[in-house]
């Protein structure tokens, strides 16, 4: 190849592949610290919507109803209001239940449906409101992580797997290593999803414990949050994506305490058993 066309050729970054960078942006604009509250509020916001849309659509086949028949009208509208009502009451026992209580009496897998389905919604929204995907996402996970929670004592971690993404410093691989070391995590250090999926789909964690950016823990949760419990932690990009990253250590040791709580007293009695890296 000519040199001039070397001199043409722009070297390729780290973090060229997280879609929506250029390249530039501060230190602070890869620190994401969401509370709950925004993808909380953004679904409350959609379901406002719906409302909206659902009525609507009401008012505009009223007239067709009314062909039927002169009570149809009155029976569809009390229809939506008693589904509207129920769905309101459902929500607000569940955010009760789960941000005080901290204790979930709805079924998991419906849980993990509805939010999972809400999701790619509120990032939309978020959006339009000048809410970033990332804002959006950081909010999501830890909304996620405390529905998790809210779950304790119904499932069993005995096969967990801690995923960590290749972008960590050395310093803080080596530190969760340390945390993790004599019980039964297996730590995997995943390139891509694909890398990610295929580890998962081979192992059979019972448990995942996930570090990563918001948009990959966002699409992996999307893969497997119905099937397996996922407790994920975002990193912190102080360089910028995918270089460099770190994540908050008492966060994660927190994680693991966690974990350990939800173990059967066989396998806190078998806790010397060395973790398992790849």
């Amino acid at each position: 190849m000519k040199d001039g066309k070397n001199k043409d050729m722009k070297d390729r970054r780290l973090g060229d592949e997280w879609a929506g960078w250029d390249g530039q942006g501060r230190p602070e604009d890869f620190h994401v610290n969401e509370t709950p509250r925004t993808f909380i509020w953004l679904a409350a916001v959609l379901f406002l919507v719906g409302l909206a849309f659902s009525f609507g659509g009401f008012y505009m086949i009223q007239p067709r109803l009314e062909q039927f028949s002169p009570s149809a009208p009155w029976f569809v509208l009390w229809l939506l209001i008693g589904a509207a009502f129920i769905l309101a009451a459902a929500g607000v026992f569940w955010f009760f239940t789960v941000v005080k209580l901290k204790k979930s009496f709805l079924p998991s897998r419906w849980v993990e449906r509805y939010v999972l389905f809400v999701l790619p919604k509120a990032v939309w929204l978020g959006s339009k409101l000048g809410i970033s995907r990332d804002r959006v996402g950081n909010s999501f996970i830890k909304t996620h992580n405390r529905i998790i929670r809210s779950y304790a004592g119904k499932f069993s971690p005995e096969r967990t797997m801690i995923l960590l993404p290749r972008c960590l410093k050395p310093e803080v691989r080596k530190e969760i290593a340390e945390v993790a070391s004599g019980d039964h995590f297996k730590i995997v250090t995943a390139v891509g999803g694909e890398e990610a999926r295929r580890a998962i789909r081979d192992y059979r964690p019972t448990f995942i414990l996930a570090v990563a950016c918001e948009r990959d823990l966002m699409s992996g949760l999307k893969d497997v949050a119905e099937r397996v419990p996922v407790l994920a932690i975002p990193n912190q990009r102080p360089d910028g994506p995918c270089k460099n990253t770190s994540i908050p250590m008492e966060e994660f040791r927190e994680a693991i305490a966690f974990i350990k709580q939800q173990e059967p007293p066989s396998l806190q009695r078998g806790s010397g058993k060395k973790t398992e890296q790849e």
